[in-house]
């Protein structure tokens, strides 16, 4: 009975250490990422844009900038980007399911995109659900809001 036991154990073990070194734990793994910094984790490296949405300035006419949901499927993380040429950049990504937030950083200049971006800290999506929101600022005045789509 005693050997029985420690059989079942070993299995266990096994089985728990074979998961680890084959990466099969993507929640785990994901939910330590929340508030990460997408590029100085590595996340970046296979993102891609999930959904994105326009911003217009006030008069509904000019797209000023886009909103992006950008997602990783190695890091199962999401994030907003928001790029455009306003210097003042602001937004956020959401997790739908507990409100987890993650606010836009301040806005920094491309030389390579010729536009002003932000970006925010990642959120675990393993199993979850988000969306990113942004907007532009220009002589004090906030630009229309523009919203994705949840992913």
């Amino acid at each position: 009975m005693a050997f029985s036991t420690t059989i079942k154990r070993a299995a266990v073990i096994a089985a728990s250490t074979l998961a680890l070194a084959l990466g099969v734990t993507g929640t785990s793994h994901a939910l330590t990422r929340d508030g990460d910094d997408p590029n100085a984790s590595g996340c970046s490296s296979d993102a891609y844009t999930a959904r994105e949405a326009h911003i217009l300035d006030r008069d509904g006419r000019t797209v000023i900038g886009v909103v992006e949901l950008r997602y990783s499927p190695s890091c199962r993380t999401t994030w907003v980007r928001i790029q455009g040429d306003q210097p003042d950049l602001r937004g956020y990504v959401q997790r739908t399911q507990d409100h987890a937030v993650q606010r836009c950083g301040s806005s920094q200049w491309s030389g390579s995109l010729g536009q002003y971006y932000c970006y925010s800290p990642m959120l675990n999506d393993a199993g979850y659900t988000s969306y990113a929101y942004g907007y532009a600022v220009k002589n004090g005045v906030m630009s229309n809001e523009a919203v994705t789509t949840t992913y």
